[in-house]
């Protein structure tokens, strides 16, 4: 029962009720309509001939096989009794509408022959009297076919609007679904996003203050130089942060805060050697006009990969190399490092090397990361310029 039955029950009742008043009218209307009845061997014939053949309709649309089964065998009794043709008799008519209306073509085609065989039998016993004729018999068959026609269509028609009704909410769910997976993808994105912002600046800050406390006595000078670098880093990371919420909201300050692409790569690096990381950046080929999105990943990948040298690299580090090459099919970006320390496997919260990944494959590309053989580790990303737009 929907909520709407459930707040309206007595209109839901008269709802229900109303085609069963309405059967019921018409089985009526049919019985009395036959009465007095003229002919008939006594006055019980008289009542239970109509009655047989009109009561059950009331029950013909939630039982249909049922009633034209009782309608039939009221009818042939009719017949082995000698009982002359009624106007109730209309009602193996009806009856046949109802299944052919809800039953498939088997079951209303054998409904259909029988009740047809009925009557070229009633009729064509009693060809010559009470003014039948053979024209009345074909008349009486095109009747048959009629009604057995019309609960076809009728069945038909319910089943082509059932069948959009299920489309509808099929596509109903499909909407709901590829929205909740939209969704989804969106929170992931931003997820990427502020991991990339907030990771790489917290690291660059971590560093900065850790080398200013280890300056404050002996070099007060380097030291304040120090935390300028980290006034300055957190300054960048919140204006990169606005950038990108201006993105999200799609406003005018998007335009005006574009995100970092490959001309950011030189400052990237600048920021990164400040925090005393060895870094060197080599550009090789001539850059071809590149989409944002494929340089703002090419930007993303260098920022973690550098984060994550900082983090992992630890003692005997002596130099970082990130390299971007340009080719007609393909921008390929390298960041390698001589560090010994432990590197990050990609697990966890999903958003390093893992987030790096899903950025360079989302465009088609591929990404790889392991140890050195001769010591360190290197990331290594592919995006071939003509994916999807």
């Amino acid at each position: 029962m929907t909520a709407e039955e459930t707040r309206h029950p007595a209109a839901t009742s008269r709802a229900a009720l109303s085609p069963v008043v309405l059967d019921a009218l018409v089985a009526l209307g049919v019985f009395a309509y036959n009465l007095p009845v003229q002919g008939l061997t006594g006055p019980v014939w008289a009542l239970l001939v109509p009655v047989g053949l009109c009561a059950p309709y009331v029950l013909r649309r939630r039982h249909p096989r049922a009633v034209f089964a009782t309608v039939l065998a009221v009818a042939v009794v009719q017949q082995l009794a000698g009982v002359p043709l009624l106007v109730a008799d209309v009602m193996l008519a009806l009856a046949l509408y109802g299944v052919a209306r809800r039953h498939l073509w088997p079951w209303s085609a054998g409904a259909a022959l029988l009740v047809a065989g009925w009557v070229v039998w009633a009729v064509g016993t009693r060809l010559g009297e009470y003014f039948l004729s053979v024209f009345d018999l074909v008349l009486l068959l095109m009747v048959v076919a009629v009604a057995w026609l019309t609960g076809t269509l009728a069945r038909t028609r319910a089943q082509y609007v059932e069948s959009l009704r299920l489309r509808a909410e099929q596509l109903e769910r499909s909407r709901a679904v590829e929205a909740e997976m939209a969704a989804a993808a969106e929170r992931t994105r931003i997820a990427r996003e502020l991991h990339d912002i907030v990771s790489h600046s917290l690291s660059a800050i971590g560093l900065l203050a850790e080398g200013a406390a280890r300056q404050v006595d002996r070099d007060p000078a380097q030291a304040e130089a120090a935390m300028l670098k980290v006034r300055d880093t957190s300054r960048e990371a919140m204006q990169e942060m606005r950038s990108m919420l201006g993105v999200l909201r799609d406003t005018g300050d998007a335009a005006a805060s574009p995100l970092p692409g490959l001309d950011a790569l030189p400052a990237l690096v600048g920021r990164a050697r400040e925090t005393g990381l060895p870094v060197t950046l080599s550009v090789q080929g001539e850059a071809p006009p590149l989409r944002s999105s494929l340089q703002l990943v090419v930007y993303r990948v260098v920022q973690e990969a550098l984060t994550n040298v900082g983090k992992h690299a630890g003692a005997g580090l002596s130099r970082v190399e990130v390299t971007l090459h340009h080719s007609p099919d393909e921008v390929a970006v390298t960041v390698a490092d001589d560090g010994a320390g432990p590197r990050p496997d990609g697990t966890g919260t999903g958003h390093g090397l893992v987030g790096m990944r899903e950025r360079v494959t989302a465009l088609g590309g591929t990404l790889r990361t392991g140890a050195r053989p001769g010591g360190g580790f290197q990331v290594h990303a592919t995006v071939p310029t003509g994916s999807a737009r």
